[in-house]
């Protein structure tokens, strides 16, 4: 009985390595790192006409939180856990402000490459996958939470809201916390019809998120049953990485939480996959 489960578990590994998107092997679902990074390089090349608007629109409102509350309120509101309040909001709005850049790129940019610009349609004449345009997507958007958390690093540091050598880790700590959200992100966009159909993620996901992840309080102080909701949102362990490494208190636990965004990921990414297969793939 045994030897039959271990067979089993044996089988499904090997199917799921041969088919890892559950499409039955078609073409369009292999994926290649170089094919990847071309789409990347590509929407990069398109970002660059218009980054300005972009750098405005993803840090203006993220520095406006922080020093309108962080710094206004917390002159009322003290000290938490040791920690003056506009350090403690700084180190979370990082990770708000990724989950931000990631989501919108791979909303709104997306769906208007996929629908209106009819990009998608385009790169799909050439030998590169739907797979690995979405690839490239989510990609491109991670490195966009790269840049948006390297500016909001150096403009904490010049505040003097992060002391800790670990913050230099921060910029990366926002590529990985970019690429859950890039891959919810996609998802969302395989299943809208319309520009309106955002309207519902961004009110019950995004706002929910920005709001009961511990950016502006610490979760202990919440209910039980509310934490435990608060930590299956993945803007919680993004903000507990960012704020540990902010904070310079790192430990095992950030690893954990860096495993629960991977997951999250994989997860998103491979259902992305499926529905937008489901979409455009006839």
């Amino acid at each position: 009985m045994i030897d039959g489960g271990t067979s089993d578990a044996g089988s499904a590994a090997r199917g799921l390595l041969r088919d890892p998107f559950g499409l039955g092997g078609t073409t369009d679902e292999r994926m290649h790192l170089a094919s990847v990074v071309r789409v990347m390089r590509r929407n990069f090349l398109s970002w660059k006409r218009f980054y300005r608007a972009s750098l405005v629109s993803a840090l203006g409102d993220p520095l406006l939180f922080l020093f309108g509350i962080g710094w206004g309120l917390g002159r009322f509101v003290g000290d938490i856990d040791g920690v003056p309040y506009a350090q403690f909001v700084a180190s979370g709005i990082v990770a708000s402000s990724v989950m931000n850049v990631a989501t919108f790129e791979t909303t709104f940019s997306t769906f208007a490459r996929m629908r209106e610009q009819r990009t998608y349609e385009a790169i799909r004449a050439t030998p590169v996958s739907l797979t690995e345009i979405m690839g490239g997507d989510v990609l491109w958007a991670c490195c966009k939470c790269l840049l948006t958390a390297t500016v909001m690093t150096l403009v904490l540091w010049i505040a003097g809201l992060l002391r800790s050598p670990w913050s230099i880790a921060l910029p990366f700590a926002g590529f990985l916390v970019g690429v859950p959200f890039g891959a919810v992100g996609m998802c969302v966009t395989s299943r809208a019809q319309s520009w309106d159909y955002f309207t519902y993620y961004f009110t019950f996901g995004v706002s929910l998120m920005f709001y009961f992840s511990g950016i502006f309080f610490p979760l202990s102080s919440m209910p039980g049953g509310l934490q435990a909701v608060a930590w299956s949102l993945p803007l919680a362990h993004g903000v507990a990485i960012t704020r540990a490494l902010a904070l310079g208190t790192p430990g095992p636990m950030v690893l954990l939480h860096a495993g629960v965004l991977a997951l999250y990921g994989v997860v998103a990414f491979r259902l992305a996959v499926r529905w937008m297969h489901r979409r455009l793939v006839v």
